[in-house]
């Protein structure tokens, strides 16, 4: 009997130490926003696909759906969709999603930052969903990309998301 109930003790110690060791909602969404800037500023992956005369990056694991054209392009990694919008109107100093995210008080932001490099403007949003479930927002100009995703994912998805945003060249 004895046994049992150190076991179970120690269990569920280790389940309180494994929880309490896990990133608050504000520490992942800190991370992924500064993952999203890193992205934007580096700024260096090649473009890999194109549709409709729009060439982009497709980072390893995305998969781009067949039925998407040059405004909508929906992505599938695992069992994420991610939809990119590109809205050719815009130039590359566009705030206009960011106004629009800013204008929008249904939305509960829980980080965003802004960036800027040689006239082009961009940003991240981390966006309260649900009790485990964030809204990610990445736009740079015209181009914005949005997906739900679980607190866990956000900071590989913020970058991913910035990557292909800020590689995105409308001919």
């Amino acid at each position: 009997m004895f046994r049992k109930w150190k076991f179970i003790f120690l269990l569920t110690i280790s389940v309180l130490t494994l929880v309490a060791c896990g990133k608050t909602l504000d520490e992942s969404a800190t991370s992924g926003v500064e993952a999203a800037r890193e992205a934007f500023h580096s700024n260096d992956k090649k473009r890999t696909e194109e549709i409709d005369g729009i060439k982009l990056y497709l980072p390893a694991g995305f998969k781009m759906n067949d039925k998407s054209d040059a405004q909508n392009i929906v992505f599938t990694k695992k069992e994420e969709t991610f939809i990119l919008f590109v809205n050719p109107n815009e130039k590359n100093d566009s705030k206009l999603f960011y106004d629009l995210l800013l204008a929008d008080k249904s939305k509960e932001i829980v980080e965003q930052a802004t960036f800027t490099d040689e006239g082009i403007f961009g940003f991240a949003a981390v966006i309260k969903s649900g009790n485990d479930d964030v809204e990610l927002m990445t736009s740079v100009g015209g181009s914005k990309m949005t997906t739900m995703t679980k607190k866990g994912n956000i900071e590989e998805n913020l970058a991913r998301m910035m990557e292909i945003v800020r590689s995105i060249n409308q001919e």
